[in-house]
């Protein structure tokens, strides 16, 4: 069974390598600190071509640029997207996190920091990810994607 299906913390399971500047990839309280944005699971259409089905939870800078659809999203926000098959099984897949850095750690990309953690708990990509930046430069909203359930 998976950290997070069975209430525990996934960040608590990444090492050392799962550290930027001494701050863990993924908020280890995020469940019970953050706000649930969506109503209900959605597909995410751009997380490997609508493969996924997620839960979507932000701080609370990151819920008023999100209601405010702000085009100027704050230092310190941070989304954290969980992922689910949505083969059937509804197996927990990767949780992707981004977060909003001060001016400076990427001005090529909006200074976001995108993390990957796989569904074991492993860190995958944490920093600037190509991957990531591909589709957030061109979002709408500095970065983000509107919810659309």
């Amino acid at each position: 069974m998976s950290d997070r299906a069975s209430g525990g913390s996934t960040a608590s399971r990444i090492n050392d390598g799962g550290l930027l500047d001494g701050a863990s990839a993924l908020p280890a309280d995020y469940h019970a600190s953050f706000t649930k944005v969506n109503k209900a699971r959605f597909v995410s259409s751009g997380h490997a071509s609508g493969r996924w089905d997620v839960d979507v939870y932000a701080n609370e800078p990151a819920v008023r640029a999100l209601a405010t659809r702000s085009r100027d999203v704050p230092v310190g926000a941070i989304v954290v997207q969980e992922h689910f098959e949505k083969s059937g099984t509804g197996a927990a897949g990767p949780v992707m996190v981004m977060e909003k850095r001060a001016k400076g750690f990427s001005p090529d990309h909006g200074d976001w920091r995108w993390t990957v953690v796989g569904a074991g708990g492993q860190l995958v990509k944490d920093g600037v990810v190509d991957s990531c930046v591909g589709c957030h430069d061109d979002a709408p909203m500095d970065g983000l994607f509107p919810i659309v359930e």
